[in-house]
C-alpha cells in the first residue's frame, strides 16, 4: 500500500531523526481564504536545505528554508509561531507574497535525543488509523490517546498573550469509500491517496486484475452483497461514498444500505439513462424522493470525462470542493 502524504512526511522526519540529524518543521496552523497555505499543510527542511512538503511556496517558503537553514546549523531553538499577510499591506508580518489572504505558521526543531520515540508514536498511529492528539507548544512536543467525537475539528490552535498550542487529531478526517473495484475505481483510488485520504474499496468479486494492481486503498473487501458495505466502515459520518460498481443491480444493493448511515456524501457513476433506471428501482424498495436527494447522481463534476483518470479527476475536484466548504 502507497503511503498517504502525512505519513510519509512523518516517515522522512523520523529517518533523519534515526540517522542523528536534527529537523526543522513549519506546519500551517490557522489560515483565512485564499491563504496559499492551508491549515494542515507541512514542510520539513533538512539540514542541507533539501526540504519535503509545503506550506505554501513562493517568496515565504524560500526565505523560511533559508531560515531554518541558519538555525539548524546554529544552535538552539525555541518553537514559535509567524502569522503573514499575503498582501502589500496588513496587521501582520508580509509574506511577500500579493496573492490575499493570512495563515499562521509554527516552526519546530525536531531533535533525536528529545523527539524520536514521539516521532516513532505518531508513524505508528498513523499508520494504523488510530485516534491521538499531536500537541505542539513552546514547552515542545507530546502526544496522547484521545477517541475521535463526531463534533471534533481535526486541528486546533489556541493562542494567548503569553502563551500558544496547536493541537492535531491524527485519525485522518478525510476517508473515501468506494463500491465497485473496476478501472475507475483504481483511479479514484489513486487520486484520492494521493490528496491525503483513506481509501476503502469495496467488490463482490475477488479476481479481477483492477484490485491486484490497487496499490491504493487502505483496504480492499470482498462481500457477497454491496448493501453490505456500509455497515462495514467505521466513521461513516467522516466518510465520503462513491459508487462505481459493475451495473444498475449491485449500484442499486449498494444504494440501499447506504441510505440507513449518516454518510456526509454519496455519489453514484453512470448516464442520464443509468441513473433514471436506478432511482426507477429505489422507488420500487420504497425509496422515498427526499431519500433519493441525498444522492449525487451522477457523481463528479460537470466536464467531458470519458477515461478512468478523467473520471476520477471530476470526482476528486467535487469532493474537494465539498471539503472546503465544510468548517473543518
Amino acid at each position: 500500500m502507497n503511503d498517504n502524504p502525512k505519513i510519509a512526511y512523518w516517515k522522512k522526519v523520523l529517518s533523519l531523526l534515526n540517522k542523528g540529524q536534527n529537523v526543522f518543521i513549519a506546519m500551517v496552523v490557522d489560515h483565512t481564504i485564499h491563504s496559499p497555505g492551508t491549515t494542515g499543510a507541512k514542510l520539513l527542511v533538512k539540514e542541507n536545505k533539501e526540504m519535503m512538503g509545503t506550506i505554501g511556496g513562493g517568496i515565504m517558503e524560500f526565505t523560511l528554508v533559508n531560515r531554518a537553514y541558519n538555525i539548524l546549523n546554529n544552535g538552539n531553538f525555541t518553537p514559535e509561531i509567524q502569522s503573514l499577510d499575503h498582501k502589500k499591506t496588513g496587521t501582520d508580518e508580509q509574506s511577500g507574497m500579493i496573492c490575499a489572504g493570512k495563515q499562521t505558521n509554527l516552526y519546530y526543531v525536531c531533535e533525536p535525543e528529545i523527539d524520536s520515540e514521539i516521532v516513532d508514536k505518531i508513524v505508528q498511529n498513523l499508520t494504523e488509523g488510530q485516534s491521538a492528539i499531536l500537541s505542539i507548544s513552546p514547552e515542545g512536543m507530546s502526544l496522547h490517546k484521545q477517541e475521535l467525537e463526531n463534533h471534533d475539528s481535526q486541528y486546533s490552535f489556541t493562542q494567548s498573550d503569553d502563551h500558544w498550542c496547536y493541537q492535531e487529531q491524527l485519525k485522518n478526517y478525510n476517508r473515501i469509500a468506494i463500491l465497485g473495484g473496476g478501472h475507475c475505481s483504481l483511479a479514484l483510488s489513486r487520486v484520492m491517496k494521493n490528496l491525503g485520504y483513506d481509501v476503502f474499496v469495496f467488490e463482490t468479486r475477488g479476481n479481477i486484475s483492477t484490485l491486484g494492481e490497487n496499490n491504493f486503498a487502505d483496504t480492499t473487501n470482498i462481500l457477497d452483497d454491496f448493501k453490505d458495505a456500509a455497515s462495514q466502515l467505521s466513521l461513516p459520518e467522516n466518510t465520503q461514498v462513491v459508487v462505481m460498481t459493475t451495473d444498475v443491480p449491485n449500484d442499486v444493493r449498494g444504494l440501499l444500505g447506504l441510505l440507513d448511515f449518516p454518510f456526509p456524501f454519496i455519489g453514484v457513476m453512470g448516464s442520464v439513462n443509468k441513473i433514471s433506471e436506478i432511482k426507477k428501482r429505489l422507488h420500487a424498495k420504497n425509496i422515498s424522493d427526499q431519500q433519493f436527494s441525498r444522492i449525487v447522481a451522477p457523481v463528479g463534476l460537470a466536464m467531458v470525462s470519458n477515461t478512468p483518470e478523467e473520471i476520477a479527476i471530476s470526482v476528486a475536484a467535487q469532493l474537494l470542493q465539498l471539503r472546503n466548504e465544510s468548517p473543518n
